[in-house]
């Protein structure tokens, strides 16, 4: 994309963000999962599209950080007054500061950018935090349930922090978390160096104090932020920041003072005007015949909905199972939930990009569908369904999990997999949620038993997570009940998955990726996430060996973590050196770096010498600086032998000769004979390059000191 990046409006305008932000906002994402950062992106882009106005806020969040008394900060406000845009510029603040410390960890719990189901949002939090204290191989081996992730949270946020860091924690949007509470996951002792900003959505039982309350804060150590509505001259510098044609119209008074009646200082409002008005749907003009205010501007919206609503069933469907869904809806599940509407594809496409709809309907990743702020999703539920249509519409989605269910033949759909347990709940149907997380019933072929939902689950996830997740719920709610019986059985299930070995053989394991059970194959991720979870580091070396040997392509940046997290250093050496001809260049580094924590010299030797045929010329002379470091003679020279060729191919690194040489004589003559013998390729090529006499110096200087020393 060139030195930019572009974050577009529902209009399809684009607002460039440099290259030096986009570099702030990818040491954002690099804490995260490997797989999860793909859905945090674009809620930055989002969020840095249309940002003005707050001076003061950023400024009070700066003095927040040097504030010793406060160990944490409380961000409470109505929703669409801006808090996630707040904080995402306010995290690119700090770390473009000359004098920043801080490393930052920012985990957004969202529904539109499906992160706000428990599994996903604490396994960002969880690995962010192990990546900063520096133990992610050991991470990668604990409990990746959201019972295990919330203890794990728990602990890296009371260790002390590594010496001389600063971790700066953001958790934003706790409000939207579906089907659990973050709770007092935060509650730890203060300590020199950490802060932690949590922010959440006002609401009328919910103020700053109840949310202190929650995450079991001592209100004495909260600094509490506020937002306000935009003034005139937060106006000003809000217009000023979209480009030049808005800057023009903020030095008109009278367009500032028709936008600041029109908007109310309400930043949601301010971003649909500004939205409208670059997408040319509202002219200047047009400001002044406006009533003020969001409700009056959704209420003209509405009105216009309600007639399209009438002319167009597709419309009308769209909406309403856009309003009523917890997460993005695909094509797949419109055209189930309404077949007769939504015949093909073509059908939903014109209904979401009708004028209209697309100001507040938004397409995620590929034909997923959402709308664009939480905020205008709940007016519209609650301006157009009264309650019974509500619970009309839940049920529709209740129906729809049930009717696969019943066959379970049929793919389970995303939606589904993460939401339909939700929406059963919501209608009080715990005896289906029970039946469903619980039941063990012969499997279809009569070979055995199983539980449906939790091969389900496995099968798309690769793991138990989710479905642990699930049984959590299942069994508080046996709890609250007193159903002591269903809260043995939930206890028994949960033990028998965890002591459930990986202990699969290599060769079943590729037999179910390429071949399947009745119930389906396997994908690659979930193959590697069955490695991961293997307790013998051979088996797993093994194992991703046979997946590589039988040609499947695997996600590689998750291949590679499992590798580095492989326990045993021979195993892990094994397992990067087969990883080695398959990563793309960018995962290079990250392998190298692996190896080169190897301790046990033999294996690092091994490793260094898979990796050298597919390294570039920088990362050839961290691997040569790695290896000739090795004691160790025989493991030493199997590195540089695997190196030589390489280096005598890339002249620009002639100039670790040098070096090497000065480190290479530490060993002694005979060990420094033999190294420069396994560099012979690389001697030969330097003498054609820019020396033709040094291999006869070399030669004679061998006889001298031979003779001097002998």
């Amino acid at each position: 994309m060139g030195d930019s990046i572009s974050t577009g409006d529902v209009q399809g305008q684009a607002i460039a963000i440099g290259a030096g932000a986009q570099a702030v906002y990818q040491a954002i994402l690099r804490p995260l999962p490997v797989d999860l950062r793909a859905l945090v992106q674009p809620l930055i882009e989002a969020y840095t599209a249309i940002f003005g106005g707050r001076d003061a806020e950023l400024n009070r969040l700066d003095a927040f950080l040097a504030d010793e008394r406060h160990p944490f900060g409380l961000l409470v406000a109505p929703t669409g007054l801006g808090k996630t845009a707040l904080l995402v510029h306010w995290i690119r603040r700090v770390q473009q500061r000359t004098d920043n410390r801080w490393q930052i960890i920012f985990v957004p719990v969202s529904i539109r950018y499906q992160t706000a189901g428990e599994q996903v949002a604490l396994r960002m939090l969880a690995h962010s935090l192990a990546e900063f204290h520096h133990d992610l191989e050991q991470f990668r081996q604990y409990e990746q349930s959201p019972a295990g992730l919330r203890a794990l949270v728990i602990d890296y946020l009371r260790r002390p922090l590594p010496d001389g860091s600063r971790l700066l924690l953001v958790l934003d949007g706790i409000d939207e978390a579906v089907g659990w509470q973050v709770g007092p996951l935060c509650a730890v002792p203060p300590q020199v160096g950490l802060k932690i900003v949590v922010a959440a959505r006002q609401r009328a039982d919910m103020g700053h104090a109840e949310w202190t309350a929650h995450l079991d804060w001592d209100a004495g150590r909260v600094a509490h932020f506020h937002l306000t509505g935009l003034d005139r001259a937060a106006l000003i510098a809000l217009l000023k920041a979209q480009g030049e044609r808005l800057a023009v119209l903020a030095d008109d008074p009278a367009f500032v003072a028709e936008f600041e009646r029109v908007s109310e200082g309400d930043p949601l409002t301010c971003n649909l005007l500004i939205k409208a008005l670059l997408g040319n749907t509202l002219s200047p003009t047009d400001l002044s015949r406006r009533p003020p205010g969001l409700e009056a501007f959704l209420r003209d919206w509405i009105e216009t909905l309600r007639k399209k609503r009438q002319e167009s069933a597709a419309i009308r469907e769209l909406l309403a199972l856009c309003a009523i869904a917890y997460g993005p809806l695909t094509s797949d599940d419109l055209s189930a939930l309404a077949p007769t509407v939504f015949s093909d594809q073509s059908t939903i496409v014109d209904a979401v990009l009708s004028d209209e709809v697309a100001r507040f309907i938004i397409t995620v990743g590929e034909h997923s569908y959402v709308f664009s702020h939480q905020r205008l999703r709940e007016v519209f539920l609650e301006q157009i369904y009264p309650p019974k249509d509500r619970e009309r519409l839940h049920r529709r989605l209740v129906e729809y999990g049930k009717a696969w269910w019943a066959d379970r033949c049929q793919p389970l759909s995303e939606y589904l997999r993460r939401f339909w347990l939700l929406h059963c709940a919501e209608v009080g149907e715990w005896e289906r949620i029970r039946e469903v997380v619980s039941a063990i019933v012969p499997t279809r072929d009569g070979s055995g038993v199983e539980q449906p939902w939790q091969t389900a689950r496995y099968a798309a996830e690769g793991s138990n997570s989710g479905y642990l997740g699930d049984l959590e719920r299942l069994w508080t709610r046996a709890e609250q009940q007193g159903d002591l019986g269903l809260a043995l059985r939930c206890a028994l299930i949960a033990a028998s998955l965890r002591s459930q070995s990986g202990n699969l053989s290599p060769e079943l394991l590729v037999g179910l990726v390429q071949v399947g059970t009745p119930a389906g194959k396997w994908s690659a991720a979930a193959a590697l996430e069955h490695i991961a979870l293997m307790p013998d580091s051979k088996r797993q070396a093994d194992s991703l060996q046979a997946l590589l040997a039988a040609g499947i392509a695997l996600p590689w940046a998750r291949a590679l973590e499992v590798a580095q997290a492989i326990a045993d250093e021979e195993a892990r050496s094994e397992a990067l050196a087969a990883l080695a001809p398959h990563l793309p260049p960018p995962l290079l580094a990250d392998a190298l770096a692996a190896a080169r924590t190897i301790e046990w010299e033999s294996s690092r030797a091994e490793a260094l010498a898979a990796l050298a045929p597919h390294l570039p010329p920088p990362l050839l002379a961290d691997a040569l600086a790695a290896a000739r470091t090795i004691k160790s003679d025989d493991d030493r020279a199997e590195a540089l032998a695997a190196l030589a060729p390489h280096l005598a191919a890339t002249p620009a690194l002639d100039e670790q000769f040098a070096p090497t040489l000065r480190r290479l004589a530490q060993w002694g003559r005979p060990v420094l004979l033999a190294d420069l013998r396994t560099l012979l390729p690389w001697l030969a090529a330097l003498a054609e390059r820019r020396q033709p006499t040094m291999l006869a110096a070399l030669a004679t200087a061998i006889s001298e000191t031979g003779r001097c020393w002998p």
